[in-house]
């Protein structure tokens, strides 16, 4: 009989995708996995923001298909949840860290929760938070930074690093290895950071010469004021903020980055000292990446490339090429169609994630033409087509649109004013559009103008 794959979900908040090729972040265990599997260059979060990436890929579909065009509480119902098919395909299924599901101990077929969330309703619903009042530490009230106006101030952590969330989480999810090692298992391992508030350990903190921090990628023309207001905490004379404070804001990130890495390495020793990794599937990413002070902005809900695109590592020696980066577009719903595979399973038809199983093993390469996104509503509303070489971006608001080529402008500072080019590029879209787009119930195709039917945000009212 073949041997059921183990399964490892690692997921890091708010993880910028560059972090896993900078020459300047220290990540040397997940470089190590890089190197053991393959890393695609082009993933996106199709909704980056907490709730709907994350239960995207739950459920392996779109978030606006159930209800989580935002932040939000009300969600439609999740038919297929991920946890669910594994176990019922003999795994035991464990969650462990941050999940943000919808309502807090939603447990979608979890065998067992250990959670430590970013913001927790109530002390019994955390076990880390219980965690913390046991070693002695209950006196913390935000042991995971301080909010309000100190969002993006950088911070220390008030806890020694052996009892951080992060450790914590990292320590759990070994103690739930070793406890199921001779049995298939799935865990879905996330860690609250590098989410803000940036507040690493000592002795991280100083692992970053703040001097030696390359600036922000400054722009005079803020496309998406989206930006510069997060979570409903505005930092006060955020664009007054000197050189230095942006040099050290993007210190202090860097340093949870190299903290949390440390730990993911941790779990990797884990799997090697019991000689798992073999048979393992181990998948990292995050739910949406940080804008760091790229383009006069902090935080996320934007399709700008430091926003929108997501590390994204599948490692599975037994069968996945290694050390291998592919540019296939991909979305977080791949993770939840590639895990049902390698678990055995079929994937609901429901879904729109793509096995990847082929591309890792260089069979195919293919993933999708494009990939569209969408975050918000009314005059928040967004939408993102990434295809070839182009990334179209819709706002509602002013009813604006911004075409790049990314292969000349990477980082996203000269959109495409060539009226020409623009609208020979709008056809192309509209190709998309009446491609991909009829698979939206209630979308209706107006070719004339691409932004014409984005704007009439009713009318994706889905089911």
């Amino acid at each position: 009989m073949k041997l059921k794959p183990n399964i490892l979900l690692i997921m890091c908040d708010q993880l910028r995708y560059d972090c896993l090729t900078s020459n300047i972040v220290k990540t040397p265990n997940i470089d190590r996995l890089g190197n053991r599997g393959v890393s695609f260059t082009n993933a996106y979060s199709q909704t980056p923001v907490c709730i709907p990436a994350r239960h995207s890929l739950i459920s392996g579909q779109n978030a606006f298909e159930i209800g989580l065009n935002e932040n939000s509480l009300n969600r439609k119902e999740i038919r297929y949840p991920l946890p669910r098919i594994i176990r019922d395909l003999g795994y035991y299924t464990c969650a462990v860290g941050k999940m943000h599901f919808v309502p807090v101990r939603e447990h979608f077929g979890f065998d067992h929760m250990y959670l430590s969330e970013e913001i927790p309703s109530h002390i019994e619903d955390d076990e880390y938070l219980k965690y913390l009042r046991d070693e002695g530490y209950g006196h913390v009230i935000e042991p995971h930074g301080k909010r309000s106006k100190t969002y993006y101030v950088p911070q220390i952590s008030e806890l020694p690093k052996e009892v951080h969330t992060t450790a914590w989480t990292a320590n759990k999810t070994i103690d739930v290895i070793e406890k199921n090692k001779n049995r298939p298992f799935f865990i879905f391992s996330s860690f609250i950071k590098p989410h803000p508030p940036f507040d690493p350990c000592k002795p991280y903190h100083e692992m970053y010469d703040v001097e030696n921090m390359p600036l922000p990628i400054q722009v005079d023309e803020i496309i998406d004021d989206a930006i510069l207001v997060q979570n409903g905490y505005k930092v006060d004379g955020i664009d007054k903020l000197s050189d230095y404070d942006k040099k050290k804001i993007k210190a202090y990130y860097y340093a949870s980055v190299t903290q949390v890495d440390e730990y993911i390495g941790k779990i990797l020793d884990c799997l090697e000292e019991n000689n798992l990794w073999e048979n393992t599937l181990v998948v990292l990413t995050a739910d949406h990446g940080e804008m760091l002070g790229d383009h006069n902005g902090y935080g996320k809900r934007t399709y700008y490339e430091e926003s929108a695109k997501i590390p994204f590592v599948l490692s599975y020696p037994k069968v996945f090429k290694q050390g291998v980066e592919v540019n296939s577009l991909a979305i977080l719903p791949d993770i939840y169609a590639t895990i049902i595979k390698a678990a055995g399973g079929e994937v609901p038809e429901i879904s729109c994630g793509v096995d990847l199983t082929d591309v890792c093993t260089m069979e195919n390469t293919y993933t999708r033409d494009c990939l569209y996104a969408q975050y918000g509503f009314g005059r928040r509303f967004k939408a993102m087509i990434r295809w070839d070489k182009y990334k179209y971006i819709y706002m509602a608001n002013g009813r604006r649109e911004f075409l790049f080529d990314l292969e000349k402008d990477p980082l996203e500072l000269n959109p495409i004013k060539d009226e020409e080019v623009f609208s020979e590029k709008r056809k192309e879209l509209c190709k998309y559009f009446e491609k991909y787009g009829m698979e939206v119930p209630g979308y209706e195709y107006d070719p004339p103008v691409v932004g014409s039917f984005l704007d009439q945000t009713p009318r994706w009212h889905l089911r």
